[in-house]
């Protein structure tokens, strides 16, 4: 089973005032849907984003150009797969940047969904529901919970015992269901980790299918602590299909959503970043990230053209040309030097540049090396310097992947002085006698050894053999040296 490493999903604020069951049943009205409405993205590849104001991901192990869906701004979906090993397509609220349990939202979570199955073989597990994940859970180790909450299922059974090594109640009664609740010991990809790591899954597993109606997601989650499993922080809630096998089929059907949402009733239903559209003045907004300060790649504001996936607390399968901005706030005016915590493979060795904008401007950029192996990817620091001196206030910073195919973590920007330009620079040199020197676009040349009582003039163009303005660092210290010959 695929694990959720993705996490961009929206949701419209619904004033739903008293959630009585007369009103329940009212809502459900949407059980009469039969069609899709709004704008649309089709996909066929791995894909996580937005359409209007309502998220979405596409998720397909093997086989992905075989795997389709198409997202609807109205939030519903349609969902194809064929000769998958796993699969998923999911859409939902992102909640982690809220901090809060699922009591603590100011009203319950509610997932409404209505389901047309296709035809389907090979399936040896399906969930359809809601999915997601809990953090900085007490007792579970690595403090992760991912849980799933299973009204119906794309194969002819419902999953079983074998969801969970803990049986923990039976034919308890949900939300006005019937449920079976589980907890399982799990090793496998995790949000916010590379590699595998442990956690817990917590399951409720409805007794009969249904394929239309709501799930007051809170509602399982008090009974999962009266039964004593353990609540943490909301990172998640969506609603899912998912189908896979286990036993060497390959599986392949179809179902159709023409409606799905989830929502906080009584509450503040919060929207993705990612659905944010910024205007162009950096000053009316307000400030996401702050200058010095380390930037986190999933936090982004506006996503250049849907064009990278989120995986848990990186960013990659980018295409080339795509980019993600921020409204920064730059506590001091000066020269800046950041560190870009990326990864990339290429088996011809080719390297993908990565370039900052400011206020629309190319400040600095680095070339991310490459390694041979995507499946053993490590992630390294590559440093630059701003080639300019960034005025303080609010901008936007916009991190453009000029050549794509590359995962980022973070970028880390960190306050250097500045000084001005000299004809004749000498420097009091450490023990080391050399110096770090960078382009104007921030890319690393190299060091520079210096001898004592020579010139960084000198030094630079002996090493370099080209005028122009370099940008030199020793130890904290950062200054341009233009060099003329």
């Amino acid at each position: 089973m695929k694990k959720g490493y993705f996490s961009v999903g929206t949701a419209v604020l619904l004033s739903l005032g008293l959630f009585t069951s007369q009103a329940l049943a009212q809502t459900e009205s949407f059980c009469s849907a039969t069609g899709h409405s709004g704008e649309s993205v089709q996909l066929d590849y791995n894909h996580v984003g937005t359409v209007g104001s309502k998220g979405y991901e596409l998720w397909c192990d093997k086989n992905t150009t075989s795997c389709k869906a198409t997202f609807y701004a109205d939030g519903s979906m349609n969902c194809q797969f064929q000769n998958a090993d796993d699969y998923l397509c999911r859409s939902g609220l992102m909640l982690q940047s809220q901090g809060k349990t699922y009591d603590q939202f100011g009203g319950d979570i509610y997932a409404e969904y209505k389901l047309v199955k296709g035809n389907a073989s090979g399936v040896d597990y399906s969930y359809v529901g809601v999915y997601g994940w809990m953090e900085n859970v007490p007792g579970a180790q690595n403090g992760l919970v991912e849980y799933y909450i299973v009204d119906n299922s794309l194969s002819q059974w419902m999953p079983g015992d074998w969801v969970g090594n803990e049986k923990i109640a039976e034919n308890v009664s949900i939300d006005g269901g019937t449920y079976n609740v589980y907890r399982n010991t799990r090793t496998g990809p995790a949000i916010g980790h590379q590699g595998d790591v442990t956690f817990y899954q917590y399951f409720s597993i409805r007794s009969s299918m249904r394929d239309c109606g709501t799930i007051n997601i809170s509602a399982h989650m008090r009974k999962w602590e009266e039964l004593g499993l353990k609540m943490g922080k909301l990172y998640e809630a969506r609603v899912l299909g998912e189908a896979g096998h286990n036993n060497g089929n390959q599986a392949s059907g179809s179902v159709d959503f023409p409606h799905a949402n989830v929502f906080i009733a009584d509450g503040t239903t919060p929207t993705s970043s990612a659905s944010t559209n910024p205007t162009s003045s950096a000053t009316s907004q307000e400030a996401t990230a702050s200058l010095p300060g380390t930037i986190e790649m999933e936090s982004f504001e506006t996503n250049g053209g849907d064009e990278v996936t989120i995986y848990g607390d990186v960013v990659g399968e980018v295409k080339p040309g795509a980019y993600l901005e921020w409204t920064v706030d730059v506590a001091n005016a000066g020269i800046y030097s950041f560190e870009v915590l990326a990864a990339r493979a290429d088996e011809e060795g080719r390297e993908s540049t990565i370039s900052l904008l400011i206020d629309g401007t190319t400040v600095g950029a680095v070339s991310v090396l490459t390694d041979t192996d995507w499946s053993d990817l490590h992630y390294k620091t590559f440093s630059g310097t701003t080639s300019t001196s960034i005025a303080s206030g609010k901008h936007t910073l916009r991190v453009s992947f000029d050549d794509g195919y590359v995962n980022v973590d973070n970028i880390k920007f960190t306050a250097q002085g500045t000084e001005s330009l000299a004809s004749n620079i000498r420097m009091s040199l450490n023990n080391d006698k050399s110096v770090q020197v960078f382009d104007m676009q921030g890319r690393a040349l190299g060091r520079v050894s210096v001898a004592a009582g020579a010139s960084l003039q000198d030094a630079l163009f002996a090493r370099f053999h080209k005028s122009g303005i370099y940008l030199v660092k020793q130890g904290s210290r950062m200054m341009k040296v233009r060099v003329t010959r």
